[in-house]
């Protein structure tokens, strides 16, 4: 059994590094464009808690996008809003997925209060 071991960078031809380094924008523009689209569907689903201040008027919290990965395993960790349990989200897994346009949603507790959200296509 053969063991590969990566190239020191300055040993990496330039034309390959730009092309790592381009992939690598891609995939963080992809992630960032999922995690907006969590968290508006999450929103237009009613996940969030609205409140009124005397400053500052009506205040909608939203529950936070952690991590997103939108290559596979496609998946999002959300930080709840406090008094969110991840029964909530499981009682929605069905709207997520219409707006996200995918076929199945599983929602993954980890520590409170954390979940993720493991999106699939089939």
């Amino acid at each position: 059994m053969e063991t590969t071991t990566s190239l020191p960078s300055w040993l990496v031809h330039p034309i390959a590094r730009r092309r790592m380094e381009h992939l690598a924008r891609i995939r963080k523009a992809h992630n960032q464009l999922l995690a907006w689209r969590v968290q508006d569907s999450l929103a237009d689903i009613g996940l969030i808690h609205q409140d009124y201040s005397i400053a500052g008027g009506r205040v909608v919290h939203l529950p936070e996008v952690i991590t997103a990965s939108a290559w596979p395993p496609v998946n999002v960790v959300i930080r709840m809003l406090p008094g969110q349990k991840a029964e909530e989200y499981t009682e929605y897994v069905e709207a997520i997925a219409e707006h996200l346009g995918v076929a199945h949603v599983n929602v993954v507790k980890l520590e409170h209060p954390l979940i993720r959200l493991e999106l699939s296509t089939c």
